[in-house]
C-alpha cells in the first residue's frame, strides 16, 4: 500500500505529545511495510533542521518540507477580525506548501493520503484535483472544543471575547469541511460520537494512539523521596492554562502536607513567566533533550488538564513506563483506564493534592498503580495491533471503491 502522510509540522523530536503521536503512524506504517512517504510543514514556530533528522526519514519513499512562517503576528490577527476566516487556519495556508502537494502528486500515485489534523484541510480541493486517493484524517483534537473550553475558564473580558471568536470561526470551518473526507480517525470515543452525533457522512473509524512497548523503558518509581512531574509543549495554551493550575492551586496544598516533595516542570518553548517566577519547591527545566531520560527517575506524572480535547499521549508514555498518574477527567478522556486502578483522576485543587499526598505517604500504591497501568497499555494500546487494524480498514476502503 502507497500512503502519503501530510503533517502540518515535522514529527521531530519526540519531546511532545503532537510529535509522538504522528511519529507513531510514521513508525507503524513503516514497520508494516507500507510504502510511505511524507509532505511536512517546517513552521517557524516547531523548526527543525531536516540534516539531524533519525534513519527513519530516509526510508520514507519521498520526505518533502516546506518552510512555513505561521508565526502569531499581532496586525494579521487584527485585520483578520475583519473578516469571516479562522485565524488559527490561515496561519497554515501557504501557496508554497500548495505547489509541493501538487508536485508531489503528479510524481506519485498514492493509494491512500493521510492529513495529521484540521490545519491541513485546506488542501483537499488540491488532492482531490490531483489524485484519486482516498482521504483519511486522524482527529488528534475536535479542534474548536479546544477554544470554546479556554473561552469558557477565561476571566478577562477581552480575552473571553476574542477566544469565543476563535472557537466559532474555527467550529464553523470544522463543520464545513466534515464531510469532506472518505475517512475520519477519531483517537477517543468522546470524538467518535462526537461526530457521529453531528451526522457525519464520511464514514468514522475509531483509531486509539497506541504504544511500541519494547521503545519505552518500564521505570516505575523506586528512588526516595519521591517526586512529581509534568511534561508537555508549553506553546500550547491548554498545556499553559494547567500548569498555572497545578503551580498557583495545587501546590501550595501539597506543599503544606509535603514541604520536601519536589515538582519539576518540563517541555519545549517554556514561556520565559516560568523561569522568572519562584514557586515552592518547583524547578522549571524548559525544554529537555532527552524526555525518556528526564523521566526515567521522576515518580508521579501529573497531568491536570481542564482545556483541551483528543487524548494525551504522555499519560499513554508514563502508563508504559509504570509511572503512577494523577489527572483530570479531561486529560483521561479517550484511555479507558479505571481511577483508583490505573490512574487517579481529580477535579479540584483540593482533591488533586489529596491524591497526590495520598500516593506519596504510599510508596507501595505508586508502584501497584505503575505496573496496572503498564499492563494495560500492554492489553489494550499495541501499536502492531492497532496499526494492522487501520491498514485493513484503509484495504476495504480501496477494495469497496
Amino acid at each position: 500500500m502507497k500512503i502519503l502522510q501530510v503533517v502540518n509540522r515535522i514529527p521531530f523530536p519526540l519531546n511532545d505529545g503532537g510529535n509522538i503521536g504522528v511519529h507513531y503512524y510514521t513508525e507503524g506504517f513503516l514497520k508494516a511495510g507500507v510504502e510511505l512517504s511524507m509532505l511536512a510543514m517546517n513552521t517557524s514556530r516547531h523548526w527543525v533542521n531536516t540534516e539531524q533528522l533519525p534513519d527513519l526519514y530516509r526510508q520514507l519513499k519521498h520526505f518533502v518540507t516546506v518552510p512555513i512562517d505561521n508565526r502569531v503576528r499581532i496586525l494579521p490577527a487584527l485585520l483578520n477580525l475583519f473578516s469571516s476566516k479562522s485565524y488559527n487556519i490561515e496561519r497554515f495556508v501557504s501557496k508554497h506548501f500548495e505547489l509541493a502537494l501538487i508536485d508531489l502528486l503528479k510524481k506519485e500515485d498514492f493509494d491512500v493520503i493521510q492529513l495529521e489534523g484540521l490545519y491541513l484541510a485546506p488542501y483537499i480541493h488540491v488532492i482531490r484535483q490531483y489524485s484519486k486517493a482516498k482521504i483519511s484524517i486522524r482527529q488528534h483534537n475536535i479542534e474548536f472544543r479546544i477554544w470554546e473550553r479556554l473561552a469558557a475558564r477565561a476571566v478577562n473580558p477581552l480575552k473571553k471575547a476574542y477566544l469565543r471568536l476563535l472557537a466559532a470561526r474555527l467550529k464553523r470551518f470544522e463543520l464545513e469541511h466534515m464531510n469532506d473526507y472518505d475517512l475520519v480517525l477519531p483517537i477517543s470515543k468522546e470524538d467518535e460520537q462526537y461526530y457521529r452525533d453531528l451526522g457525519t457522512e464520511a464514514e468514522v473509524f475509531l483509531h486509539p494512539f497506541g504504544i511500541h512497548t519494547p521503545d519505552i523503558p518500564c521505570c516505575p518509581a523506586i528512588s526516595q523521596p519521591l517526586s512529581l512531574y509534568h511534561i508537555g509543549a508549553m506553546d500550547w495554551l491548554p498545556n499553559q492554562e494547567s500548569v498555572n493550575w497545578l503551580v498557583e492551586k495545587v501546590m501550595p496544598l501539597v506543599n503544606k502536607a509535603l514541604p520536601e516533595t519536589i515538582l519539576y516542570l518540563a517541555g519545549r518553548n517554556m514561556p520565559s513567566f516560568y523561569f522568572e517566577n519562584t514557586w515552592k519547591n518547583v524547578v522549571v527545566l524548559g525544554e529537555v533533550p532527552d524526555a525518556l531520560a528526564f523521566e526515567r527517575d521522576k515518580s508521579i506524572l501529573l497531568v491536570p488538564l481542564l482545556s483541551g480535547g483528543g487524548v494525551r499521549i504522555k499519560i499513554f508514555q508514563g502508563m508504559a513506563m509504570g509511572k503512577a498518574i494523577v489527572t483530570t477527567p479531561v486529560g483521561i478522556e479517550g484511555i479507558e483506564a479505571s481511577d483508583g486502578t490505573h490512574v487517579f483522576i481529580a477535579e479540584d485543587p483540593e482533591s488533586f493534592a489529596a491524591r497526590i499526598i495520598e500516593l506519596v505517604h504510599n510508596p507501595r500504591l505508586v508502584a501497584e498503580m505503575g505496573e496496572a497501568a503498564r499492563n494495560l497499555i500492554m492489553e489494550k494500546y499495541s501499536r502492531q495491533h492497532l496499526i494492522a487494524s487501520l491498514l485493513a480498514r484503509y484495504q476495504q476502503l480501496l477494495v469497496k471503491s
